[in-house]
């Protein structure tokens, strides 16, 4: 298990245990808004790979990473209450031993209210729950397969067809997402 995936554990169990709310004493405080819920610096979710909640993937010098940077929504005090109440129904060794997808899956449920995800052989595909704005047909367009183990972004690749494992996700440029929903090439805004 990496040391990211580790400090994740270490503030959802704190944050299951009552220790939750704003951290005033930390030299960052507030890196996302005034009176934002601290109780996971590090995102359960984490990479969640969903435009939607503001995060995007960036090629750093060691590699992709996802950035939740623009990402507020684990910090809302109420999205605090439900991810606990929801995260609490499950034992500290399950929560230990699952992986990405059942992250994944608790994630779009309390975002969207449902898993919109969708599997295709051995991959993964998010487009479903991210295509939905004002979107037009294309000819042709590229999306990414991303290749996710332990937590972390191992690879990111172009492609314009559902091949292989990993997870499928929009390209993003600017304010459009390109992708494949229903079968089509489309682009969508965000």
């Amino acid at each position: 298990m990496g040391e990211l995936r580790e400090r994740t554990l270490v503030d959802l169990f704190g944050a299951l245990e009552g220790k939750y709310g704003p951290n005033y004493e930390c030299k960052y405080y507030p890196c996302h808004f005034s009176g934002q819920d601290c109780s996971f610096c590090y995102c359960p979710f984490y990479p969640c790979l969903l435009y939607d909640l503001g995060g995007e993937i960036k090629l750093t010098s060691s590699g992709y990473v996802w950035s939740c940077e623009n990402c507020t929504w684990i910090h809302m005090p109420e999205n605090v209450e439900d991810v606990l109440a929801v995260l609490s129904s499950y034992s500290r060794q399950q929560l230990i031993e699952e992986d990405w997808y059942f992250f994944n899956r608790i994630l779009q449920e309390l975002y969207y209210g449902r898993e919109l995800g969708v599997w295709e052989g051995k991959a993964y595909n998010l487009m479903p729950a991210m295509l939905k704005k004002g979107c037009e047909q294309l000819e042709n367009a590229e999306f990414l397969r991303i290749v996710i183990e332990d937590f972390e972004i191992k690879s990111v690749h172009r492609c314009t067809s559902i091949e292989g494992e990993g997870v499928f996700i929009p390209l993003k440029e600017g304010e459009k997402l390109f992708g494949l929903l229903n079968g089509n090439f489309v682009v969508c805004k965000i």
